[in-house]
């Protein structure tokens, strides 16, 4: 019978373990995509961007330009070269040829390496605020839900209009067909 009491005590112990368990876990979802492209800050990275990717495509075109321009000059002057100078211009166009591929293959990690240098401290920023939201809101989890990752989620615990409050971000307007 003692046995029978202490194993009825140990049973509700673990049923209230649990139920409190249960109770402490809140799961919130937001879209740190959305939040980002509401940032005044984010419309100057954009045209950094593309003013990096722009001088990058112009330093390749000049290039290219320049590769050609040799490449016809030493077709024209072929038959006049001795073969040393012949040599020489072919070497200066092989030269050429791998710099433009160098650029073309690095640019893309270049263009990365300087939008992750620009966007991690706008990231930084949506990072406190969700975690300060989080805190203020008894949120247990949080969940980005900006590349589609999450199936399913009650719209009561989506926290993205919290944050925006907390960082003072509006909705941008709609742009309509024609504008």
């Amino acid at each position: 019978m003692k046995h029978i009491k202490i194993l009825a005590v140990l049973v509700v112990l673990m049923f209230s373990v649990f139920t409190v368990q249960a109770q402490k876990t809140k799961v919130g979802v937001v879209n740190i995509g959305e939040i980002l492209v509401l940032m005044p800050e984010y419309d100057s990275l954009q045209v950094a961007y593309k003013a990096k990717y722009e001088s990058i495509q112009r330093d390749l075109q000049m290039m290219v330009a320049e590769y050609q321009q040799k490449a016809k000059e030493l077709e024209m002057t072929r038959a006049q070269n001795t073969n040393i100078i012949n040599s020489a211009l072919e070497e200066g166009l092989v030269d050429l040829q791998k710099r433009i591929e160098r650029i073309q293959q690095g640019a893309p990690a270049e263009l990365d390496a300087f939008e992750q240098e620009q966007i991690n401290p706008l990231l930084d920023r949506i990072r406190t605020a969700i975690k300060e939201v989080a805190k203020e809101n008894g949120y247990s989890h949080i969940i980005n839900n900006s590349q589609e990752q999450v199936i399913y989620f009650e719209e009561s615990s989506d926290i993205l209009p919290l944050v925006k409050n907390k960082m003072g971000l509006k909705d941008k307007p709609v742009p309509t067909l024609g504008q």
